[in-house]
């Protein structure tokens, strides 16, 4: 039942699991856990949310809201919300306008309908936008003027490409808002910059780069339906068969729909089969169109350099896919690797992440094990360099899941423009990195 407006803010809460006990308690109640020190956990809930479990035996010590917006920024800015943060619409519609304005270097493709679309009730058709630069040596006001010539060299959906590939795919997780924010502004610094901008135009010279903004456009328009209070919504909102329990979407984020980053079909099955937690992993695997969508492209895109069995992926597979959550500060090891890989990417993600980011496995990172993740699909199913970046601290005007939107310019931008261009200049030989001093 949603709680009323007096008790429904959300709050960040400390809650100490000196056993596997604690954390299945909150685990049942559907709860998303994020490490803060030794036998302690964070966890995002309303008030109701947090007597709910104090009722069952945790001890809860209250942090601060998940809120972050000043009273300056909480005002209308044209499509946008919460002092900035632009609607899945706008986000879409900014990647076709960046196809249309740069024709010679920009591709949009209508990659599938949400669940919404597919059903006919409104919903989004998600859209990948491809960025890659003329295939000749030119001067850089030969590169400026091919940006509006007829089509890029490449950019297909096709595995057989040129040119290695960069993939970022944003906000499959509707309520971790900076995460879309910084895929707009990763295409609007390769685009703007070719020809003008020597790091920009390498990387576009040298790799396709593709971007998927929004993987879960139906479930940010519930987000932003908030207004100055978005609301917590982490899911798709394919309700279908969800209890009346869950039909709405509380203060802390449960609600109806399926957890698209439990429901590749890799792996699938090891998480929650409880339709109201925040990490139900639907039905069965890939029942999702999202899902579907970012599993075909996928495949599009890069050759299946998997071999057959548990063996290695081998040292000359190409492409590396960055799915960006917030928040942690992690970057996150795929668990489908072998201990070669998993070395060869730690020193992968290492070289590309911040400095001061945790890099590890799950349980080296969030503490638990996930299950059908989009690197559990890129990694296991195709053997690609694919991983989790978590941005943002765990507290302050930044951090969480709603960081105050000057954070997205002022921090998060910044770190993350560093780690896509390492990423991209990676993109060709992932898996031979040598270990180097981070520049982050």
């Amino acid at each position: 039942m949603m709680a009323n407006a007096a008790d429904d803010t959300p709050y960040y809460w400390d809650v100490p699991v000196p056993s596997q006990a604690q954390r299945d308690i909150i685990a049942g109640a559907g709860i998303e856990m994020v490490p803060a020190g030794p036998g302690k956990v964070t966890i995002a809930v309303d008030e109701s949310g947090a007597q709910a479990l104090r009722d069952k035996g945790l001890n809860l010590q209250k942090g601060e809201p998940v809120y972050k917006s000043l009273p300056s920024e909480q005002r209308s800015l044209g499509p946008t919300y919460y002092g900035g943060y632009h609607t899945s619409a706008d986000m879409l519609t900014h990647a076709k306008d960046v196809a249309t304005k740069y024709p010679g270097i920009a591709q949009a493709h209508d990659i599938g309908k949400t669940w919404l679309a597919g059903r006919g009730s409104g919903g989004h058709t998600m859209d990948a936008i491809c960025l890659t630069g003329i295939a000749k040596k030119a001067t850089d006001q030969e590169k400026v003027a091919a940006k509006t010539t007829l089509a890029p060299s490449g950019c297909a959906l096709s595995p057989t490409s040129t040119k290695p590939r960069f993939l970022l795919t944003a906000q499959i997780h509707a309520r971790e808002l900076a995460t879309g924010e910084i895929a707009w502004k990763w295409i609007d610094y390769l685009a703007n910059g070719y020809g003008t901008d020597a790091t920009a135009t390498s990387i576009l010279d040298t790799t396709e780069v593709w971007v998927v903004p929004v993987t879960n456009p139906d479930g940010v328009d519930v987000v932003a339906s908030g207004g100055n209070r978005p609301k917590m919504q982490r899911k798709n909102v394919d309700n279908s068969g969800t209890p009346s329990s869950c039909s709405v979407v509380d203060g802390s984020g449960n609600g109806p729909g399926i957890d698209l980053n439990r429901n590749f079909t890799v792996r699938w099955g090891g998480d929650s089969r409880n339709q109201c937690s925040q990490t139900f992993q639907g039905p069965r695997a890939a029942s999702e169109p999202e899902t579907q969508n970012i599993q075909k492209l996928y495949s599009s895109l890069f050759t299946n350099q998997r071999p057959a069995g548990s063996t290695d992926v081998p040292d000359t597979a190409k492409g590396v896919v960055i799915d960006l959550h917030s928040y942690g500060n992690y970057g996150i090891i795929p668990t489908a690797a072998t201990p070669k890989n998993r070395e060869q990417l730690r020193t992968l993600i290492t070289n590309v992440v911040p400095r001061g980011f945790t890099v590890g496995t799950d349980e080296e990172t969030v503490g638990y094990s996930t299950w059908g993740t989009t690197d559990d699909q890129a990694h296991g199913a195709l053997g690609l360099a694919s991983f989790t970046i978590e941005i943002g601290p765990n507290s302050g005007t930044c951090g969480g899941f709603m960081p105050r939107y000057s954070c997205v310019d002022s921090t998060l931008w910044p770190q993350m423009k560093k780690s896509f261009t390492a990423a991209a200049q990676a993109a060709g030989a992932p898996y031979k990195q040598s270990p180097n001093t981070p520049t982050n």
